[in-house]
């Protein structure tokens, strides 16, 4: 049986662009193969609460008759509603006639507005005994007496760096057991903070990896599933990971959201050197806007380093200094100001008079303002509200510093980009005179296996303490963490690429 894996892009809602990408798909296979597209492949995903209104599913019903116009023969996902009950649903469509749906039993977080459905659907196809649903009901299929001679799946599974992997090691002796070859098309591509990686595979009934589809981008393999070979696996490292979720969660934002260009303020770190790094492949230098706000406390080499960072880009940058502005607001507070000693409040001032002078500029061009806070920052409150944290989409928010820096030697491993020096200097806000990151925050070495340990692993205090780490600096590490709740609600919301991401993983009351 020829089986045409359809890893396709989707975008929310749009469904006359998904539509018209699942004709594409369909026209560029022969009509005796069976395409599968991946779960709610017609409406997009994830939905949230557009399942309360009635126009999704009646939109979504009458785009469902177009391709059904088609006459082909093929597994599409879309929502539906029966009576009062929404569900996330299947259809097994041939030569243009619904034969069976399936709908989805096993919900997750995605499946806002849905009800709990019958799992996946057993039929008879071309002479054979097919079982098709979604990926998450496979295990409890597998637990029934039902036999299949093929088992299709379709998933939106989100990105992270070791889940694929994950899901091979936990599917395989679910293979076995059935006896019969699976074949898994999840979707690619970005939708707000969430990225899906492709990665559609076929396993043998014996367990082992006959096809795997390109991770992060489009495309459509065809597979004949009773000549089933061997496949070579070729493993993305874990840069390689970050480095492509991110470059296809930025160009996803922007195009989906409709909007061209990007601005970035380079302070000359690693933070913005890395961010803007990225937005170039993803949008192209013609679309990327550097712009260095230097204060009377910025280095020379905080500025060499952003030119070089952009000049390396051959991007459009600009220089503003800030000194003049800064000390235009000092001068308006200064009746209240006036005897107290320097600090934090002049510190984020200066933050935020950057950040208007971005967002000044990213709305005169119609531009996007892209955050450069990482994960370490983020977790400890390192950053000032409505100045350095915000943002249209953060791009590394869950990653941490010393992945920033991993993934920065990477991008430099044929030749300089990121300059060398933005890679080895000691971080620092320079926000005041001989500032650094550690007059604060522990080495970040030590910091993001202490933020791992806890987050990640969801480990106490006592028992990070016991593999090795100073009392004192753990205490002060998880007091950080703790007060700084408030803060991460109102921060950019950041691409997800760990299994413990802000905002999505973990939610602590504010107070």
């Amino acid at each position: 049986m020829k089986i045409a894996l359809s890893q396709i892009n989707t975008k929310t809602a749009d469904f006359k662009r998904n539509c018209a990408t699942i004709k594409d798909c369909l026209s560029k296979t022969n009509s005796d193969v069976l395409n599968v597209f991946p779960e709610l492949s017609l409406s997009g995903s994830p939905l949230r609460d557009l399942t309360f209104y009635e126009n999704l599913f009646s939109e979504g019903m009458n785009y469902a008759e177009e391709l059904c116009e088609e006459k082909r023969d093929f597994i599409f996902g879309l929502p539906i509603k029966e009576g009062e009950k929404a569900y996330n649903a299947l259809a097994f469509v041939k030569n243009g006639e619904l034969q069976a749906l399936s709908t989805k039993r096993n919900l997750t977080d995605f499946d806002r507005g849905f009800c709990v459905g019958n799992g996946l659907e057993l039929i008879e196809y071309n002479g054979k005994s097919i079982a098709f649903g979604f990926f998450e009901d496979l295990e409890e299929f597998a637990k029934t007496s039902k036999k299949a001679d093929l088992v299709i799946c379709s998933a939106n599974t989100v990105f992270e760096i070791s889940k694929q992997q994950e899901i091979l090691r936990k599917v395989q002796p679910i293979v076995r057991k059935l006896a019969c070859p699976l074949v898994v098309v999840n979707r690619c591509g970005a939708e707000g903070r969430f990225v899906f990686n492709g990665g559609s595979f076929v396993l043998q009934a014996n367990g082992n990896i006959s096809e795997q589809l390109s991770f992060f981008e489009e495309e459509i393999k065809v597979v004949e599933t009773e000549n089933l070979h061997n496949y070579a696996q070729k493993a993305l490292s874990k840069v390689e990971k970050l480095h492509d979720a991110a470059v296809l969660g930025i160009r996803d934002y922007f195009n989906k959201n409709g909007i061209k260009k990007a601005v970035i303020g380079l302070s000359g770190g690693i933070d913005s050197a890395l961010v803007v790094v990225l937005a170039v492949e993803a949008l192209g230098k013609e679309n990327v806007v550097g712009v260095l706000l230097p204060s009377e406390y910025s280095t020379s080499h905080s500025v060499s380093d952003a030119k070089a960072s952009a000049e390396n880009l051959q991007i459009e940058h600009y220089i503003i200094p800030i000194k003049e502005s800064f000390n235009s607001v000092l001068s308006a507070v200064q009746p209240v100001f006036a005897g107290l000693p320097f600090g934090l409040a002049e510190e984020n001032m200066q933050s935020r008079i950057r950040l208007s002078i971005l967002m000044g500029i990213a709305n005169k061009i119609g531009a996007g303002l892209l955050n450069t806070t990482n994960k370490s920052e983020t977790a400890v409150g390192y950053g000032t509200l409505y100045g350095d944290t915000s943002g249209g989409i953060g791009v590394i928010g869950d990653m941490y510093k010393t992945e920033v820096w991993e993934l920065s030697r990477w991008i430099n491993r044929n030749g300089e980009i990121i300059p060398e020096n933005s890679i080895t200097k000691a971080p620092s806000a320079e926000l005041r005179p001989d500032q650094k990151d550690t007059d604060s925050l522990p080495d970040y070495d030590v910091l993001d296996r202490i933020l791992y340990l806890h987050l990640e692993q969801r480990k106490s205090k006592s028992e990070i303490v016991s593999e090795g780490f100073d009392e004192q600096i753990v205490e002060k590490v998880l007091r950080l963490v703790r007060i700084n709740e408030w803060k991460r609600h109102q921060v950019a919301p950041s691409l997800k690429v760990s299994s413990m991401t802000f905002g999505i993983d973990r939610i602590m009351p504010i107070s």
